[in-house]
């Protein structure tokens, strides 16, 4: 299981990267609670979706990231087809040999179509300058 959420990941870091944000969301269960160190939101349709991960997408890009890495730190039992994987994030940036990292808390649903996110704790956000456009979206929504 270890190993097929590890490829499961990449593949929707991927897609972040990509600017695929329709193909990543389809893995989002709405209400989405995500928290961050410094606040919480709630994307509560796919739209609100869409325009964080947007966001998201457009500051990977503008700081140069060409890589989303995840480390699976630790995967919890399921229970009631729920379950917890914990991520780290290495993101590289280029032409620097850099690395930052962010670390989240996944909460997964398994549903007819495969694992489903329903909740995001981020612990850990190597982007420190989303929080205040994370906030005027929230505000705006």
């Amino acid at each position: 299981m270890h190993s097929q959420l590890t490829a499961e990941l990449r593949a929707r870091g991927h897609l972040l990267l990509q600017g695929r944000i329709d193909e990543l969301i389809d893995n989002y269960i709405f209400p989405l609670p995500v928290f961050l160190p410094e606040q919480r939101m709630l994307l509560t349709c796919r739209a609100q979706g869409r325009a964080v991960f947007s966001l998201l997408h457009a500051s990977l890009k503008r700081t140069g990231v060409t890589t989303l890495q995840p480390q699976v730190q630790a995967v919890e039992l399921p229970r009631s087809g729920r379950f917890r994987v914990w991520v780290d994030w290495q993101e590289r940036v280029l032409p620097t040999a850099e690395t930052r990292v962010s670390s989240a808390i996944y909460y997964f649903r398994v549903t007819r179509l495969g694992p489903g996110i329903e909740m995001v704790d981020y612990t850990r956000l190597s982007m420190p300058e989303l929080h205040q456009e994370f906030e005027a979206l929230a505000l705006s929504a």
